[in-house]
């Protein structure tokens, strides 16, 4: 046994069903501290505190060890770990963080994080009393690591959408690094945890419209019954009838599904970020729609644009982690200019390669300014685009003219999934 594995095989570790002396192991460690700097003389003690952690939650096959642990950081660690997986905090969040690479590595960066910056506060505030409260330092780290990967789950979800059948959309999952930023940038934003719980409580109550989506053919989508001569447009069981009422349907007609040609292109989000529209309920209510839209246009497959608005159109965003971002993090203020924001909106669908399709614009705003409604519907005839406006607390003569479909919205649960089912609908 070389010299590195005779290291691992002390009393470093605190969990068995996991050999330490395993290659996943050893990799589990180096991956942990590429996203740390730590001091050099507890940095091997940190390494083994972070890949047992990782493993405890990650995995169902890892235990604590009953043994004292010789190294007296890592007793305190085994001690806190203890502690820690009788708890009901972990006992939850073991549901979302088992087979999860991603949040166990969080969790364990985390504390090691913290763990390291009160190290290091204890160290200069205590220089010569010679006061080292470890075990409380520990504890304060792993409850910061554990608020970190509930916020974590929540940014996840928004990211990972069912979609019909089954089938898992991961193609736009959220990097590591990225994930740790945003949680870290949402734990200090107000409201940004209100916004999220929202939005995925919205799409988990989604499943009741599902059944309402139209069914895909390879020739367009199907939609409702109606009657039909054809016989070629008929159901198979309208063939199978006897005789009499056969020749019937010949006369009055058969029963055939309709197919409707839909070829979906973008869902454009203009949102109203103007200092009013932090009132009251009007930013969790209006942002958790936009993320539950979002996660709609994951699954339809569709492309999803969100652009930001004023007393000016700000930044056009297609991008999943700059939406989310956006969506949790960007503050209120100025006026509202509802024209300018909904011609931006057109030209751009107009200038990409959905313009030949079917594309929903969906203006969310609590501003009565007015809109030249000619130049509006000038630019409308151009493109093949619906207009869905949601009215906060107000009324809009212009919007309402101009729109397929106009709303004056609750803010509630009722509200918000209204304009997700007529979105759906689109």
């Amino acid at each position: 046994m070389d010299i590195l594995n005779e290291y691992y095989n002390k009393n470093n570790s605190n969990i068995k069903g996991i050999d330490s002396l395993s290659s996943i192991y050893k990799t589990t460690r180096e991956r942990i501290i590429k996203h740390l700097s730590v001091d050099n003389n507890i940095k091997e003690n940190m390494k083994t505190a972070a890949a047992d952690l990782y493993f405890l939650y990650y995995s169902s096959l890892s235990y604590i060890k009953n043994e004292k642990n010789n190294n007296g950081f890592l007793e305190n660690i085994r001690n806190n770990m203890i502690k820690l997986e009788k708890s009901d905090e972990f006992k939850k969040e073991k549901i979302y963080t088992g087979l999860n690479d991603k949040l166990s590595m969080l969790y364990s960066i985390d504390f090691i994080k913290k763990l390291n910056e009160n190290i290091k506060k204890n160290q200069e505030k205590n220089q010569n009393s010679g006061n080292n409260d470890m075990n409380g330092m520990v504890n304060d780290a792993m409850k910061d690591a554990s608020r970190k990967i509930e916020t974590a789950d929540k940014i996840e979800r928004l990211m990972k959408t069912n979609q019909p059948g089954g089938r898992l959309a991961n193609k736009d999952e959220i990097p590591l690094d990225e994930l740790m930023d945003l949680t870290d940038r949402v734990l200090n934003v107000e409201n940004a945890d209100k916004i999220i719980s929202t939005a995925n409580k919205l799409f988990d109550i989604m499943p009741k419209f599902t059944k309402k989506m139209k069914s895909r053919s390879n020739t367009g989508e199907l939609g409702g019954y109606y009657k039909t001569l054809h016989i070629s447009n008929v159901l198979s069981r309208e063939l199978a009838m006897p005789d009499e009422i056969f020749y019937s349907r010949i006369i009055n007609g058969f029963t055939g599904k309709e197919k409707m040609l839909l070829s979906e292109g973008a869902y454009y989000i203009l949102l109203d970020k103007s200092g009013s529209m932090y009132e009251g309920d009007k930013t969790v209510w209006s942002r958790s729609v936009a993320l539950s839209l979002f996660k709609i246009a994951k699954m339809k497959n569709r492309k999803y644009f969100l652009r930001f608005f004023d007393n000016r159109p700000h930044e056009l965003m297609d991008n999943p982690y700059d939406i989310i971002n956006a969506l949790l993090t960007i503050e209120a203020n100025k006026g509202t200019c509802i024209e300018t924001a909904l011609i931006t909106s057109i030209r751009d669908l107009k200038n990409t390669k959905l313009s030949s399709k079917t594309n929903t614009i969906i203006i969310i705003t609590d501003g009565e300014d007015k809109i030249n409604t000619d130049i509006v519907s000038r630019e409308l005839s151009k493109i093949d685009v619906n207009i869905i406006s949601v009215m906060i607390n107000g009324y809009n003569e212009g919007l309402k003219k101009i729109s397929e479909k106009y709303l004056n919205a609750k803010l509630n649960e009722e509200g918000a999934l209204k304009l997700l089912s007529i979105a759906k609908s689109f």
